[in-house]
């Protein structure tokens, strides 16, 4: 998300925290009571209800308290459909100790508009839907009674109850005077169509609010995270996995591709390019969200102890790390260099958008121009103005060429399956791994399949020089290119292999899966003795004393020259995230990246050894940046060309 200042208020304090499109403000200090439903007649118009009979105006530039006339708790405010707001004509709606209230503003004022609201089935209003001035309707979280609004207000209007839910209901969405839906405990969902209210289904999750973008289409949210979707006469969910645990209490949908939720906690859902993403939890005094409504692109949030929060609609503007997987980095120099991930729909999941970020020497941005959705493994820098990016989704493959400041993808033969790992020996000539052996070479300008010896998954690729490189995989798998032929290389192991890195035609290393280390003598491949069963991903190596390999659970394993020891960075990176790819420059500079530290966090980047911070540590919701402090020190032993290596 982009990312810029945030400025929150509630109750007596102000915190100043960094959060992506995403601002929080309060009124005045004296308003404190919560505030529970939110209606934008306009973005220079607004409303706010809350307990106490606490109501709040919008004039463009900040809120105000005006009077309501009551002191019963509201919870609903409507001044008509999304999108077609009656400016001098709402209704908000409430209630206290059992008996339920209703409002009316007629231009001037708020007032009572009670007429018909009487007995059991009247106990507290959850939520209100204006049709017109003289239609709506109304839903009570206790008794579950559906109220109907008909009449002019002050001139003889009323409320009916037409009906009772099987459980309380908390929220009540109209897609015409003859359509509708309701929400609540347990997770019914009822419909109102024919002249009267039916149960549809229950969920069995108690849902919280419910919003229509059209007859066929809407969202309906819920305790612990719930979400469920309702397409062509069938709700489905709960969406899995969810992008919280937190509960729910308000949807709105600008369209069919772009929503926001709310609720515990600070939770703000958005929901873009058919992906649900975390925003962010923990704003300012982590108070509960209650509802969120929008007009045009801007919308607001209100909560706990007068909590107000804006939300800007739209693409977030490319900028920091994503809530992805990163998978790959490379670097041209300490200023310049690139990450890639898995899209952010989620390794595998083919939603989303690609995850291709841009190291400055100061701060990250979002790679721009590559419109695919698609899982990308492996990045290559020939310059910082040209290189090379593969991976893929399902079945087909994927390649990105960077050029001119922007990715673009570029054909790729069908291969069945993914690529894994790119390599480039120069402009004009490169190599690509993947799925199924498939090995791909670039040359005049073009991507093609040649003879593989193998039909193991192939997951990484490391060329010496353009006539001797080595590939790796599945099953230990090892090839190697000489005499411009890819062939079998004896292996060690049959344990999968994700990662090459040759210092030179004599010395190499291989990492994999449950802790495989296996080194090259300039002869034969060996296994190395390692003190993790971990699966490590990536490896390389700095000097003929300083090499680093980094996996699953947080591992990170450092090569002084005698033996591979675990290191532990200072201070210890929190979550255990895995971590999937490895990049130094020298014993200077370098990077790793992995997987967020927790569900719906940002990814993982850990710089070393560094000597002084990156800017953005400012902002660590946008990065995790570790100190691996002196551990890339050189080691002062006597010179070590081979490890200790298993021979059985």
């Amino acid at each position: 998300m982009h990312v810029r200042p945030l400025t929150l208020v509630a109750l007596a304090f102000l915190l100043l925290v960094c959060l992506g499109s995403v601002k929080a403000v309060a009124p005045a200090a004296s308003a404190t009571d919560n505030l529970n439903g939110v209606y934008l007649v306009s973005g220079s118009e607004g409303w706010a209800v809350g307990n106490a009979g606490t109501i709040q105006i919008y004039n463009g530039g900040s809120w105000s308290l005006v009077a309501s006339g009551t002191t019963s708790d509201l919870f609903g405010v409507s001044f008509g459909p999304p999108g077609n707001a009656n400016s001098g004509a709402g209704f908000a709606v409430g209630g206290s100790g059992g008996n339920a209230t209703a409002l009316y503003w007629g231009g001037a004022s708020w007032f009572t508009i009670n007429t018909g609201l009487s007995g059991s089935g009247a106990q507290r209003l959850s939520s209100v839907f204006e049709n017109s001035p003289t239609d709506a309707w109304a839903v009570d979280a206790v008794s579950g009674a559906f109220w109907h609004w008909s009449g002019s207000a002050g001139l003889g209007g009323g409320w009916v109850n037409v009906g009772t839910a099987a459980a309380g209901l908390n929220s009540v969405f109209m897609t015409s005077t003859t359509d509708g839906w309701a929400v609540g405990a347990g997770g019914i969902i009822y419909r109102y169509q024919g002249g009267s209210w039916s149960e549809y289904t229950s969920v069995g999750q108690t849902l919280n609010s419910v919003f229509m973008i059209n007859p066929n289409e809407g969202w309906a949210v819920g305790v612990g995270g719930t979400m469920f979707h309702y397409s062509s006469g069938l709700w489905s969910g709960p969406m899995s996995p969810a992008p919280t645990n937190q509960n729910l209490n308000s949807v709105f949908m600008l369209s069919s591709s772009e929503g926001w939720a709310v609720g515990a906690g600070g939770t703000v859902l958005h929901y873009l390019n058919g992906v649900w993403s975390l925003v962010q939890n923990q704003i300012g005094a982590t108070q509960d969200l209650n509802s969120v409504f929008f007009a045009s692109s801007t919308g607001w949030a209100v909560g706990n102890v007068g909590t107000f929060v804006t939300l800007t609609s739209g693409p977030p503007t490319p900028s920091g790390l994503p809530s992805a997987t990163l998978t790959s980095v490379y670097l041209s120099s300490s200023s310049d260099g690139w990450i890639t991930g898995c899209s952010t729909g989620g390794c595998g999941s083919g939603a989303g958008e690609p995850v291709l970020v841009h190291w400055n020497g100061a701060t990250f941005t979002r790679g721009t121009g590559a419109s695919v959705t698609a899982d990308l493994f492996s990045v290559f820098m020939l310059n910082p103005s040209e290189g090379w990016a593969v991976g893929g989704i399902g079945t087909t493959s994927v390649i990105l060429h960077y050029t001119g400041g922007t990715w673009t993808q570029v054909p790729s033969p069908a291969i069945g399956g993914v690529l894994r790992s790119v390599f480039m020996i120069d402009s004009v000539n490169g190599w690509a791994v993947g799925d199924n052996g498939a090995i791909l070479r670039y040359s005049g300008g073009s991507w093609g399949v040649v003879s593989s010896p193998t039909t193991d998954t192939l997951r990484s690729v490391f060329m010496l020089d353009a006539s001797d490189g080595w590939a790796a995989g599945n099953s230990g798998t090892i090839l190697r290119y000489q005499t411009g032929l890819w062939n079998t290389y004896p292996s060690p192991t049959t344990s999968q292999l994700n990662s090459l890195y040759l210092a030179d035609a004599t010395h190499g290393w291989a990492v994999g899966a449950s802790g495989t280390i296996l080194y090259y003598d300039g002869s034969i491949w060996l296994s190395a003795n390692g003190p993790v069963s971990t699966n490590l991903n990536s490896v390389t190596q700095v000097s003929s004393q300083q090499a680093w390999a980094v996996g699953d659970a947080g591992t990170i394993l450092q090569w002084t020259g005698i033996a591979w020891y675990t290191y532990t960075p200072t201070p210890p990176l929190s979550g255990n995230p895995n971590l999937n790819g490895i990049f130094a420059l020298s014993n200077d500079f370098g990077f790793i990246v992995g997987a967020p530290t927790a569900p719906g966090g940002q990814a993982t980047v850990l710089q070393f050894p560094t000597g002084s911070p990156i800017p953005e540590t400012t902002y660590p919701q946008l990065l995790l940046l570790v100190a691996l402090g002196s551990a890339l020190i050189t080691v002062k032993t006597r010179r070590r060309l081979r490890p200790s290596v298993q021979t059985n």
